[in-house]
Formats: C-alpha cells, sequence, structure tokens
C-alpha cells in the first residue's frame, strides 16, 4: 500500500494499488477522478474523490471528516479551510446525501443533506462564511439566507443537541 505525506497529510488511494508517483499526480489534480483516504496525525482523517473538469477546475466530493485525537474544537473547521486551501476549486460536502451535480453551485464549500448530529456544526461554519450552502431536509441555507432563519435553526438545533445530552428521566407517581 502506498502512502505520500503531502501538505501535511498522509495520502493513500482507496484502491490501495497506486504508487507514490501516481498518488503525487491525481493529488496534484493531473490524473482521472480518484477516491482517496486522508489523515493528518492526532487530527483528523477522511475521505474524498478529486477529479479535474474538462474546464480545468479541480473539484472535490468530501464524502468522510472525522475529528480524532483529544483536543476537538476547531479542527474541523481547521480541515475544511486546509483541505480548500490545497486544491483550490469547489469542495463538496457529502453529509450523507448524495452529492449536487457540479453545475448547480459555483464555487466554494457547498454542504449537501446534513444529519441531526452534525447539523449545528454546519449552521456554525455557514454563520462564519466558511461554507456557502446547506441544502437537505433538515435545513436549506444560502446567500439568500435572512438572519431571522438562521437564529430559528440554531435555537432549534441547539436545543435538539441538549436534549439528547441529556439523560432521560422516569418520573413515578405514588398513589
Amino acid at each position: 500500500m502506498a502512502q505520500v505525506v503531502w501538505k501535511d497529510i498522509v495520502w493513500t488511494g482507496d484502491d490501495r494499488e497506486r504508487g507514490i508517483k501516481e498518488l503525487l499526480t491525481i493529488l496534484k489534480g493531473y490524473g482521472p477522478m480518484e477516491v482517496l483516504r486522508f489523515e493528518k496525525p492526532g487530527q483528523y482523517k477522511g475521505k474524498l474523490s478529486l477529479w479535474l473538469d474538462e474546464k480545468g477546475v479541480k473539484h472535490i466530493t468530501l464524502f468522510h471528516l472525522e475529528v480524532i485525537g483529544a483536543k476537538r474544537r476547531g479542527i474541523g473547521r481547521q480541515a475544511l479551510k486546509h483541505l480548500q486551501r490545497i486544491f483550490g476549486g469547489d469542495v463538496y460536502v457529502q453529509d450523507p446525501g448524495e452529492a449536487t451535480s457540479p453545475d448547480e453551485m459555483a464555487g466554494g464549500i457547498h454542504v449537501r443533506q446534513p444529519n441531526q448530529e452534525s447539523a449545528m456544526f454546519w449552521i456554525k461554519m455557514f454563520t462564519e462564511n466558511l461554507i456557502q450552502s446547506v441544502e437537505g431536509d433538515l435545513m436549506n441555507l444560502d446567500e439568500n439566507s435572512s438572519s431571522q432563519e438562521i437564529d430559528t435553526l440554531q435555537r432549534r438545533f441547539s436545543t435538539t443537541s441538549k436534549d439528547s445530552a441529556q439523560p432521560s428521566s422516569l418520573k413515578t407517581s405514588s398513589r
């Protein structure tokens, strides 16, 4: 299994049959579309696809991103910024739904189908202007979203996450 350290991240091919030269070619955006696994030791790991369109623009679809290690606060944010800086181009996040076609979005980081557990993270990333859109059954955020809509979503998901973190209690009635 070939591994290469590039831009402070350990990269491997998903099919594990790639050589170092092939991995570097893919990472620099000159190869065909490939699925790669990556890990920044002690911080995060994940899986993404990388491809170059007919206009020469790089597209990255992030399938999985997991923060690892004891210190977690801000690592997901750093990971997204780092990946976008490395590759430039468009970054699409598949969380866990299907990726939107590249023609439907222009530039930046776009999230499709966030789940209940990650919703608050994506809302925060949107309010910090790190991502440009969030689309799915739970919410739709883009440049036309009002601050009132965002506030409502923040209250809804902060309440939901607190409720799921609280142990349930049973009340008994005495007769």
